[in-house]
């Protein structure tokens, strides 16, 4: 690979970590196996790969790697003839993902609902000639960008799932 797609990758692998570290709050060596995984694609990384690209030991490396195939994130294949495991991302881990992400959104959308029925309640009981305690508006308006944002999100969980159906 010429040196300069190399440093990108680097570069790249250093950023994804730091995000899915945060994102996930997973250690940050786990986080870099798994930016290594998605910026190797469907070839995969042996073991020997990930503790050279790394630079990590081979029991650290070995660690993460038992703990992210525990938690589904990773999987591995085997080729024919070939001793060596090809450590690839876990293609339903982005549907995990998304319906995660659905799961939270559903449970965001439901306390604005029960906080704006409480506001309109306390408005209905509590307000004199018009005069209004709680505006309404903010949780109208972010219900309608949950909506519309698990919408997209469901789109897109359906192709994903479509697609890895015929893989």
């Amino acid at each position: 690979m010429p040196e300069e797609i190399e440093k990108q990758k680097e570069v790249l692998i250093e950023r994804l970590g730091i995000f899915i570290e945060k994102k996930d709050q997973i250690p940050p060596l786990a986080a870099r196996i798994i930016a290594s995984l998605v910026l190797s694609g469907k070839r995969g990384c042996t073991f020997d790969d990930l503790v050279t690209g790394l630079k990590a030991s081979k029991s650290t490396i070995s660690t993460h790697l038992n703990s992210l195939q525990q938690s589904e994130r990773i999987t591995y294949f085997t080729i024919c003839g070939d001793r060596k495991k090809y450590f690839i991302t876990n293609p339903k881990s982005l549907l995990i993902s998304l319906d995660e992400m659905l799961k939270s959104w559903e449970q965001e959308k439901q306390l604005h609902l029960e906080v704006m029925n409480y506001k309109e309640k306390y408005n209905a009981l509590n307000s004199e000639e018009g005069e209004v305690f709680f505006e309404l508006e903010f949780h109208k308006d972010f219900i309608n960008y949950i909506d519309q944002a698990q919408n997209s999100v469901k789109k897109i969980r359906e192709k994903v799932a479509e697609k890895l159906k015929h893989e």
